[in-house]
């Protein structure tokens, strides 16, 4: 009977643990891998702004130019996200940015990194290099 109940116990803390992730504090520590914390304003130049709040981005499609350098600017306005980026060398967490160039024109499948609730499978975007 014991245990049942750790079983139980473990299981639903399991799942507020997920459910919580998207919005929990802002304050949880960035991973590592992560780089400089993002500028509060727009960048000018070369760069993109991906913004997520909870289960999305604030943009179906970003682009940039094949073989000129550019910035990701990466900022969770709401719960705690992170973006990869299917073959590329992107991995963010919290906020933070990259420069990174690309020389190959295509699409690459913009993602969330950071498993944060029930509809973290639908946070998509598309980088296209033109």
């Amino acid at each position: 009977m014991n245990k049942k109940w750790t079983l139980l116990v473990s299981a639903v803390a399991f799942s507020a643990m997920l459910m919580t992730a998207c919005g929990g504090e802002k304050e949880q520590a960035a991973n590592s891998n992560s780089t400089t914390e993002a500028p509060a304003t727009a960048t000018t130049g070369n760069a993109i702004n991906i913004e997520a709040s909870n289960w999305k981005f604030n943009q179906d499609t970003y682009e940039v130019k094949a073989g000129e350098e550019f910035t990701i600017n990466f900022k969770s306005t709401e719960g705690f996200h992170g973006i990869g980026i299917e073959g590329l060398d992107v991995d963010i967490q919290k906020d933070g940015s990259k420069t990174l160039k690309v020389d190959q024109p295509g699409e690459y499948k913009i993602f969330c990194n950071v498993i944060c609730g029930p509809d973290h499978g639908k946070m998509l975007a598309t980088l296209v290099v033109k």
